[in-house]
């Protein structure tokens, strides 16, 4: 607490707080009287370029919805064809149209309903509900009447269409398009109602402040439609004001019940017809504000002058109650340690926010790359399609990436030679650890080289290269660059990392919108590498999917020997035939994609037998997606050891565990039997008698193991056979049936019922598919 002052202290103290008062007061009756009408005039003004702003966006959405509905017009499933259009026959024509109208009411939110009304050769009206032939006179009256309209497309009232409800509870549109969209004679109608809640809501933005009516008027009386969804007394009688003054202002105040209205008009051409938007806002809504400020600076200068009194009184204490509270909002209570004074402390204060502040921007800019990133996985992976060209191009600036004139490149490097192995130099998870080096390596790439780089890590031990450059560089240099950044990266990463890695050299594009094309094209060369070699550098253009490339040597016999050992329960004998497999499948130096599909094929192969075997997948692997685990595999290592534990191993060991597992040796044993033995006159109680069981016995154990009974399973063994003979032997075709344990005339015929073809036919597609 200071120590009071003296009468002198006092005195100045009156003199300065009434100086400092009087102009307060003097100011805030100029601001009242003179000033507030001057604010008013301009928050007015501004209030109507804001409305006009509005309405124009209003009338760009109108504008948009008569282009976008008048290129429907010209759909060729619109076309003159309409005109001999059977529904009672022409099945694809019509579900083509309903498809048509379904997309043309989800092609803009305003539109409610889309119609489509053919008036010959039988009159009919279609929605996506349905269509109903057209048979009333009057209404048949009226659409002829909207076809002879003079204009291709216009406005009207959709209570006006024919067969429209009456409704009282406001008015919506309709926009009508003849067609054809040409000058020709109309043969039908395409129209789309308006939603009459949407146009209302957009009426209503026209009042941002949520009071007062806007109000729009065709130039033909044909409709007026308020945002209040009926015409109040204030609609019409702005509606009269607005007559009554005629069409040259554009703005007026208008009083009504004791309230004084800032009314804005604009107007506007649709398709030859005038239309008018009248906004009217309360006034006071606008100005109470100003008012209100006036209001309290004459008020708080009033007070002042009454408080500048007390605190000539007051001063000595009260001088320093300013200071104190700015302290202890500062400080929270605490005090002020070493410091002298409040003045030191707030100065360190600033000092410490200001600190903080630069350590806020520091932390940002740190933050900066990964949003950057994150914007450019956005675009490339095509979740910024409903962002326009501009607009990316302006969100790419701000992240400090500049497209303008430049060309956009994409690569793709995806890593190699990743194993687990004890005292390998990586071990497993560190596959983040991986592409963070390698991206790396790219940025610092780039740079030396001269062109920027960005890296996308896709987290599948892939990463792409987002790549600008000079938009005027040649398709040859642009390439010759490309190749030669491509490989420097691989010699870096053997180098390095001591890993290899398939690049994919993509394309170039100027237009911002085929970015994900472009890296969805070089994403899928990856499929198309050959996993012996080491490094690769694919080139998309060069690159020519032959048909020697995607060969596809499937080993149908050693399927069936895998299969058999997985059922016998044979796990050391099944991973030996899983290893002989891939060997066959790799053998010829096949493409990732090539593989990968044979071991789909076994997959499903496998599936399909242990389903019959009843085995469910499902349970048994919880649910998993084995094709998706497959496909994230990029190392023949990793697919074989997935094959041998995942696939084999599993199905191995359910089998062994069933309950019913002795049953299905026995019948395994009748099967091998039957491998062995088809070629001679085989039966089912010779099996049986073979084996020292009963005919019904055996044949309910092999149609509880397989699915099929005994006659079946005999008959596709000895099929599938003679298709392998057909194919890979040149043999007869009764030679074959005499291999396959048939008489020649009774194989044709269970051949051609089995496959739907004789054999001969079989063999000619099938020579003419290898050709």
């Amino acid at each position: 607490m200071q120590k009071r002052r003296g009468s002198f202290y006092r005195n100045s103290l009156v003199m300065i707080m009434l100086i400092a008062s009087i102009p307060g007061v003097v100011m805030g009756f100029i601001i009242y009287w003179t000033v507030t009408n001057k604010i008013e005039g301009e928050l007015q003004r501004l209030h109507h370029n804001k409305i006009i702003q509005q309405e124009k966006n209003i009338e760009a959405q109108f504008a948009n919805l008569e282009m976008t509905f008048s290129h429907w017009a010209f759909e060729p499933n619109l076309g003159a064809k309409l005109k001999n259009l059977s529904f009672a026959t022409d099945f694809e024509q019509v579900h083509e149209l309903y498809r048509t109208l379904l997309i043309i009411e989800g092609s803009n939110p305003m539109i409610e309903k889309a119609a489509l009304y053919i008036g010959s050769p039988r009159p009919v009206l279609m929605n996506k509900e349905g269509y109903d032939y057209q048979v009333n006179p009057g209404v048949l009256e009226q659409y002829k009447a909207l076809m002879k309209r003079e204009k291709s497309i216009y406005w009207m009232d959709a209570a006006g269409l024919p067969g429209a409800p009456k409704s009282s509870d406001g008015t919506s549109l309709a926009l009508v398009n003849k067609l054809p969209g040409g000058p020709t004679e109309p043969y039908g109608l395409l129209i789309a109602t308006l939603n009459k809640d949407r146009l209302e809501e957009q009426l209503k933005t026209l009042n941002p402040l949520g009071e007062g009516s806007t109000l729009l008027l065709n130039g033909d009386k044909q409709w007026k439609i308020s945002s209040n969804g009926h015409r109040t007394n204030l609609d019409m009688a702005l509606e009269n004001e607005y007559e009554s003054r005629g069409s040259k202002e554009d703005s007026f105040l208008f009083s009504y019940e004791k309230a004084v209205y800032s009314v804005s008009i604009s107007q506007f051409n649709r398709l030859g017809n005038t239309w008018v938007f009248l906004s009217a806002e309360p006034l006071s809504s606008i100005t109470s504000p100003v008012l209100l400020i006036s209001k309290v600076i004459l008020f708080v200068s009033l007070g002042g002058l009454l408080l500048s009194l007390l605190l000539s009184w007051m001063g000595s204490r009260r001088i320093y109650s300013p200071l104190d509270s700015l302290f202890r909002k500062l400080s929270g209570g605490h005090g002020r340690e070493e410091h002298r004074n409040e003045f030191e402390w707030i100065e360190m204060k600033w000092d410490s926010l200001t600190k903080e502040g630069e350590n806020l921007r520091s932390r940002l800019n740190l933050q900066l790359p990964v949003l950057r990133e994150g914007f450019l996985m956005q675009l490339v992976q095509g979740y910024l399609f409903e962002f326009t060209e501009a607009n990316i191009k302006e969100r790419l600036k701000q992240f400090d990436l500049d497209s303008e004139n430049k060309q956009i490149g994409a690569m793709v490097v995806q890593m190699r030679g990743l194993n687990w192995e004890k005292g390998a130099r990586f071990s497993q998870g560190d596959e983040e650890l991986v592409a963070f080096a390698v991206g790396n390596i790219a940025k610092e790439l780039g740079e030396n080289m001269g062109m920027p780089c960005d890296v996308l890590n896709f987290h599948d031990s892939s990463l792409g290269m987002f790549l600008t450059m000079p938009q005027e560089w040649s398709p040859e240099r642009t390439k010759a660059w490309m190749r030669d950044f491509g490989n420097e990266m691989l010699q870096i990463i053997q180098k390095i990392l001591k890993l290899q890695a398939v690049i994919v050299m993509g394309n170039t594009t100027t237009q911002i919108s085929h970015v994900p094309y472009l890296f969805e094209e070089t994403r899928q060369l990856l499929n198309y590498w050959d996993l012996k070699d080491t490094n690769e550098l694919i080139d998309v253009v060069q690159f020519h999917k032959t048909s020697s490339q995607l060969a596809f040597p499937y080993n149908f016999m050693l399927e069936k020997e895998l299969i058999h050992a997985i059922r016998i329960g044979s796990g050391e004998e099944a991973v030996k035939l899983a290893r002989q497999f891939m060997d066959e499948l790799t053998s010829a130096g096949l493409k990732k994609l090539v593989i990968q599909q044979g071991i789909n094929q076994l997959l499903g192969s496998i599936q399909h037998n242990m389903l019959q075997s009843g085995i469910n997948p499902i349970r048994m692997f919880e649910g998993a997606n084995l094709f998706q685990e497959l496909n994230q595999l990029n190392e023949l290592g990793e697919m074989l050891r997935w094959l041998e534990t995942r696939v084999v191993g599993a199905y191995v060991q359910e089998m062994v565990g069933k309950q019913d597992f002795q049953l299905k040796q026995f019948i395994e044993t009748v099967m091998l039997y039957i491998q062995e033995n088809y070629r001679t006159n085989l039966s089912l109680e010779s099996c049986a008698d073979h084996f020292g069981t009963s005919p019904y016995t055996l044949s309910r154990g092999i149609k509880q193991v397989t699915g099929i009974n005994f006659i079946d399973f005999l008959t596709n063994l000895r099929i599938d056979q003679a298709k392998e003979l057909l194919r890979t032997t040149t043999m007869k075709i009764n030679e074959i049936a005499d291999q396959v344990g048939y008489q020649h005339t009774y194989f044709n015929r269970i051949f051609k019922k089995a496959e739907g073809v004789s054999p001969s036919q079989y063999r000619d597609s099938v020579q003419k598919d290898y050709a």
